[in-house]
């Protein structure tokens, strides 16, 4: 669950990278429901033809953020 990756990245010193690209995933999902601030790069074709995802970084936990840490619930932006 995005919480609970929300509840791993209040723990951890940021600004913080992550490489895994489902993890990198998750965090898409959390910036664009307004939890956190993170820099992904584009994914780009190697020299090998293979697809490559640089390292997001986390720079921030948004008040809403905190807010879903504090309450245990993500709620709707609207």
């Amino acid at each position: 669950m995005c919480l609970n990756l929300l509840m791993e990245l209040s723990q951890t010193q940021r600004p913080c990278t992550q490489a895994d690209p489902a993890l990198i995933d998750r965090m898409r999902l959390l910036d664009a429901a307004g939890l956190i601030k993170v820099i992904i790069p584009p994914a780009h074709v190697d020299c090998d033809d293979c697809l490559r995802q640089d390292p997001a970084t986390v720079l921030e936990i948004t008040p809403r953020g905190w807010e879903a840490l504090r309450t245990k619930v993500i709620a709707d932006a609207s």
